[in-house]
């Protein structure tokens, strides 16, 4: 297995703690997944997106046709200067009942990542992966699996959080109390 490395870039949807997410697509197995922003413009980063280029010709063929997700890399919409790299893995159990393990998440010292602690957009990662190659009948493909994530650079997750009960509702004075009526059964 060849692991590769991307440049540094910018962490978006980052789903690779813990257990597999819902895929995306309905009946898929479960799912990491996490989208990665890039400079466009940056020499390093086109001489990346050229390497993988170069990658895709390696595992298919010099002759081989290209899906319209062949790489999946394509301009931000939001922000066209930036590239959009998306990497999944899917969970599958064989049959043996083992389980694939989701990616190994790092801090910058190699320190394992906190499950609880959930990466936020804009956080800034190196992701290491492997190409799953694939074909169907509109061309060929690359898949790129993420197997480590380096954090370099974090922002807290705080989209679509629920606050907490003390938080939203506060202790109301001379509401019922399970507590204050199991002290009075005593």
């Amino acid at each position: 297995m060849e692991l590769y490395k991307t440049p540094l870039g910018e962490a978006r949807w980052f789903k690779c703690l813990g257990e597999a997410r819902q895929a995306y697509e309905e009946g898929n197995p479960n799912e990491w997944t996490l989208e990665l922003l890039l400079d466009g413009t940056n020499k390093r980063v086109i001489e990346w997106t050229e390497s993988m280029e170069d990658k895709f010709y390696e595992i298919h063929g010099k002759d081989a046709k290209k899906n319209t997700w062949w790489f999946n890399c394509n301009p931000d919409k939001d922000d066209p200067s930036k590239l959009c790299v998306k990497f999944k893995k899917r969970c599958w159990v064989n049959d043996n009942g083992v389980k694939t393990v989701g990616p190994n998440v790092i801090d910058s010292t190699c320190e394992k990542w906190p499950v609880n602690k959930e990466i936020g957009n804009g956080s800034k990662v190196i992701v290491g992966f492997t190409i799953k190659k694939w074909t169907n009948k509109s061309g060929c493909g690359m898949t790129l699996e993420p197997v480590k994530i380096m954090v370099m650079d974090y922002v807290p997750y705080e989209g679509g959080s629920v606050p907490s009960d003390d938080d939203f509702f506060g202790t109301v004075e001379g509401g019922y109390s399970l507590k204050k009526d199991a002290e009075k059964s005593f």
